[in-house]
């Protein structure tokens, strides 16, 4: 209502506590004016949102080049070739054999339908891009999933360019050359070429390959189980060989097919997997047996720094290894040496890792006889006392007041430590035993009660520290979080850590014990150990080089570091020769010898000697190939019987060590170690109580340890008495024993 001074009063309402005043017109004619340049600003967003993106598109459009598929087909046909250390060609994978083009009629429906199912269902009435597929993708990611939109047009493009970089113009670009790939070619012409340009793993570029080199077939007679199978392994090549992986990727396959009606219900009922025949062409079809290991290797070191085999495959590399050929035939013939007298044990075999500390460059790499498509150097198995080392660092970095090469243990046998009661392998050990005794011998009460003493997580900290990954890949190309439990329904690591890594509990790789021992002996400096020194491309042009710089592993002071390292080193000079494993001319060594237990069957089923000098440091690991069993030996046994014998870490894998170690040094110049302050950590004071002896409790059978080669444990079946009153003074019985780790 008008009050008749050009105001309207707005009527009063109860709750308003605006009724009853005056609102000038004015007033409203700039309200309505504000609301109506909003409308316009929004109206012009609105516009520029839909325009502006496919003005956009259309500049990108008439700017990009659509890829050649021929010229890809050329460049994936350069060789890609390995050197050793002194130039001389280990290997070459790439040729007419590892990637032969096949013709749009040759390639069977079965495969075709496939390679749609795994990667782009939609192909055939698609753009060259898929907006659902896209927006899923966006919405994985921002839920925290996984999933690509990439169609197979824009896979090709990213193939095809090279270019793999994470950004949103370079998915932009790829994109908009799909689209204008199905505008150029025949969505034939797309899924051929697609077809034969892929790589599918044990060097096999294109699907005429794939089919050679997983099915010693022709292309053309791919079942449907068969090509879901190769279909599936596009998207994870490297993992090709992991029987996981193959299994998963084929079983969604498979019901991808079913789901489009490109099988029928019986036939996918009636599917069963179809498994490869063995990797004989891993390497291209070459004659390298045990040095296969070394290009699998290789590759999975340049793979990890973000050059896949289709990419060194684009640039014609030629990659330089470390490897010493010398060094390699005296790892070769060492092994063959000591092997050839445990015929009788076929499954056994060996793994040897050997490097020069101050480069970490890989001088030796013997990852099994070539009989297993997995590499032993890179398969986890549990190290028993020869983790011990790890425990010593620890233990000097965390009290050096009181923990040294002279710090007194009680070093019997069948103490009772936070509740476990530990056994020492053959009963060594002495009531009062030094630190240095007690690594020379392998005493696991000493080194399990020192573990208590400066906690798990300073162990395990100290093992990272020296180059133990903190997330260890295995040779069939799984991970795991290391030396911690594992969450049985995820695998992944829980956080918790056992006493037990205290004995060599958790499983580690040869090539991480060479890792590990590499920065004790570089006098406490990390640098990684590899086998790839530098990459090039077929023109000569730098890829890659490894300059990685050493880093302190102990301690940020210079000092402190080299001091914890180097007693370290200390403690283990004497483990070669008691254990009857001494170098030639009694040439300063260190090393540990480390065994785990097969269950409750007081067999054997792991044993290592890790070591090294000034020059050279060599982890060997040995045991049963295909699976934990008991291991027995022919060769020489310095403790019984001389065949069967259950092996040490001091017989088959020493002697390896022994052989190989005194080969390579044959007339190198005798080094000393450098010269560090030692952290002794004077014995302490102490008095010595009444001793007292306990009647024995009943003798109860022991349980089989848990996963990962936890804790064997059951009820003791002899008295623990503590005669003097040193580290570890008690008198107690327990009702459990802790026994994995053994000399």
């Amino acid at each position: 209502m008008d009050d008749g001074g050009g105001f309207r009063r707005t009527p009063a309402r109860p709750g308003n506590p605006g009724t009853g005043r005056a609102v000038p017109r004015h007033a409203r004619r700039g309200r309505r004016t504000v609301w109506r340049r909003i409308r316009h600003v929004l109206y012009w967003l609105i516009g520029l949102a839909i325009l502006g993106p496919v003005a956009a598109f259309v500049i990108t459009y008439f700017m990009v080049n659509v890829p050649d598929p021929n010229a890809l087909a050329a460049s994936l046909n350069q060789p890609v070739t390995l050197y050793y250390a002194d130039g001389s060609t280990l290997y070459s994978k790439g040729s007419e054999q590892s990637h032969a083009l096949v013709t749009w009629e040759q390639i069977p429906q079965s495969m075709k339908n496939a390679q749609m199912a795994a990667e782009d269902e939609t192909f055939m009435t698609n753009n060259g891009f898929d907006l659902k597929a896209i927006a899923r993708t966006v919405w994985n990611q921002a839920t925290g999933g996984t999933g690509g939109g990439s169609t197979i047009g824009q896979q090709y493009v990213k193939k095809a360019t090279g270019n793999e970089d994470p950004t949103l113009s370079r998915k932009w670009v790829e994109m908009v050359q799909s689209f204008k790939m199905t505008r150029t070619y025949s969505k034939q012409d797309i899924l051929t070429a697609y077809l034969n340009t892929v790589y599918f793993g044990r060097g096999a570029y294109g699907v005429q390959a794939a089919a050679q080199a997983y099915f010693n077939e022709d292309v053309g007679k791919l079942t449907n189980e068969q090509a879901a199978l190769l279909a599936g392994l596009v998207q994870s090549p490297g993992s090709a060989n992991n029987p996981d992986y193959q299994q998963r990727r084929w079983a969604y396959v498979m019901g991808r097919l079913q789901a489009n009606h490109w099988i029928t219900q019986a036939e996918f009922e009636a599917a069963r997997f179809p498994a490869p025949v063995g990797d004989a062409a891993k390497n291209g079809g070459s004659n390298l047996a045990d040095r296969q290991y070394i290009v699998s290797q290789a590759f999975a070191e340049l793979a990890q720094r973000g050059y896949s085999e289709d990419k060194l495959a684009a640039s014609g590399a030629r990659i330089y290894t470390t490897i010493q050929p010398p060094a390699q035939t005296a790892a070769e013939q060492s092994v063959a040496k000591i092997m050839a007298a445990d015929q009788d044990y076929p499954d056994e075999g060996s793994a040897l890792v050997s490097a020069n500390p101050a480069t970490g460059e890989v001088i030796a790499y013997y990852g099994g006889d070539g009989s297993t498509s997995y590499d032993l150097a890179t398969t986890p198995q549990q190290p028993g006392s020869s983790f011990k080392p790890y425990v010593l660092a620890a233990g000097l970095r965390a009290d050096p007041e009181h923990i040294g090469l002279d710090t007194i243990y009680d070093g019997s046998d069948n103490q009772t430590i936070a509740g476990q009661l530990v056994h020492n392998s053959d009963g060594e050990g002495a009531p009062r035993i030094t630190v240095k005794d007690a690594m020379t011998e392998s005493v696991n009460t000493v080194f399990y009660r020192m573990g208590s003493q400066v906690g798990v997580q300073a162990v395990r900290q100290a093992a990272w520290d020296a180059g133990i990954p903190q997330k260890i890949t295995t040779s069939l190309g799984g991970t795991f979080d290391s030396l911690q439990n594992d969450d049985p329904a995820t695998g992944a690591g829980t956080g918790t850590t056992e006493l037990g890594i205290s004995i060599g509990q958790y499983p580690v790789r040869p090539l991480d014990q060479a890792q590990g021992y590499a920065t004790f002996a570089n006098n406490g400096m990390y640098v990684p150990l590899h086998l790839v020194s530098r990459v090039t491309d077929d023109s000569g042009g730098q890829l890659y080089e490894f300059n990685t710089a050493p880093k302190k592993a102990f301690s940020e002071d210079t000092a402190t570091n080299a001091s914890i390292a180097g007693t370290v080193t200390a403690s283990m000079a004497d483990v070669a020769a008691s254990s009857g494993d001494g170098l030639s001319g009694a040439r300063p060594n260190s090393a540990k010898t480390g065994t785990a237990q097969f269950g409750d069957t007081g067999h054997n089923s792991e044993a290592w000697m890790v070591g090294y000098t000034p020059q050279v440091v060599t982890a060997v690991w040995f045991g049963n190939e295909k699976q934990p069993a008991p291991i027995y030996g022919n060769y020489h046994n310095g403790k019984g019987k001389e065949r069967g014998y259950d092996v040490y870490g001091r017989e088959e894998p020493g002697y390896i060590w022994q052989a190989y170690m005194d080969a390579y040094l044959n007339g190198k110049p005798v080094q000393a170690f450098p010269q560090v302050p030692l952290i002794t950590a004077p014995p302490p004071v102490t008095t010595t109580p009444p001793t007292t002896t306990e009647p024995p409790p009943p003798t109860t059978t022991e349980q089989p340890g848990p996963p990962h080669g936890k804790p064997t444990i059951g009820k003791p079946t002899l008295p623990t008495t503590i005669p003097t009153c040193v580290f570890g003074c008690e008198t107690t019985t327990t009702t459990s024993r802790h026994r994995p780790g053994r000399g």
